[in-house]
């Protein structure tokens, strides 16, 4: 079964978190309701896991952890140096969102482990580059990485069957056509109930299963999506508030200018004076 959608699988990376330790240290046990990829690029730390015992990861080592996976990290005095990628926003087919089909938190990927690692490499260099493309590279080199890794579980046996059932793919499908439409249509007037009769469900359904599966309503996805949009334009266009506001589906700039506030804490404005002095 192919898992990946080529269509619809659009990832979003939450961090890439370059780590770096020489001394003792103690990490909580935790999950993340997301994806997490944390890879040992140098040295080697301890990590402990939910349903295995204390184990020695060392470079060249990959783990995933899928999200309610709950894991916890020591370092020695051994020198480390870790990728750490946090990821949301995907689906893979027949799967909860943001989770993939691995048996063991700790991967074995065969030929493909030093695909994955020579793609980590990579994304470390991007992390320090301050281009605007370099975020898009990121993006690229994160869903590469996430492919090898599907390919690597492939070839080594270390896929787990898919468990959704029919009707929790059904709707795992509604949910994906409706987050592709708003990805691409964002700048366009769009209404629940425009949403709703393109997947042959009700209003009240779209929004309750939406919210079931992300976490939140379409329009509250689509809101986001608009509010990003909009400050990656303020960081690298010349465009006006107001032009910026009409290109991400705004008519009114004062109704954009208070959403804005409302999620990112600061107004258009203080964004575009930060960007020019």
């Amino acid at each position: 079964m192919h898992l990946i959608n080529a269509q619809t699988f659009n990832p979003e990376i939450l961090y890439l978190f370059d780590a770096c330790c020489d001394e003792e240290w103690v990490g909580e046990f935790h999950a993340h309701d997301f994806l997490e990829i944390s890879l040992v690029l140098e040295g080697e730390s301890e990590y402990f896991f939910e349903d295995l015992p204390q184990t020695t990861i060392r470079a060249g080592q990959v783990l995933l952890f899928n999200p309610g996976y709950h894991h916890m990290e020591r370092h020695v005095k051994q020198t480390s140096h870790q990728l750490h990628i946090g990821i949301k926003n995907f689906t893979l087919q027949g799967l909860s969102r943001n989770t993939f089909p691995h048996k063991s938190p700790i991967l074995n990927l065969g030929r493909h482990q030093q695909n994955v690692l020579q793609i980590a490499w990579r994304l470390l260099e991007e992390l320090y580059q301050d281009a605007p493309e370099t975020l898009v590279l990121r993006k690229i080199l994160v869903s590469e990485m996430l492919v090898h890794i599907l390919r690597g579980l492939d070839d080594t046996n270390e896929r787990q069957p898919t468990f959704l059932s029919s009707r929790q793919q059904r709707q795992q499908k509604i949910v994906n056509d409706t987050i592709y439409f708003l990805e691409n249509h964002f700048k366009e007037e769009i209404t629940l109930e425009q949403l709703a009769q393109a997947q042959f469900v009700s209003p009240a359904y779209l929004s309750r299963l939406f919210k079931e599966i992300v976490g939140e309503s379409p329009i509250n996805y689509l809101i986001k999506l608009r509010l990003k949009e909009a400050k990656h334009l303020l960081k690298t266009t010349p465009l006006t508030i107001k032009q910026i506001a009409q290109a991400t589906g705004y008519q009114d700039a004062y109704h954009f200018s208070k959403s804005f506030k409302k999620q990112f804490g600061i107004a258009p404005s203080g964004l575009s004076e930060k960007k020019t002095s």
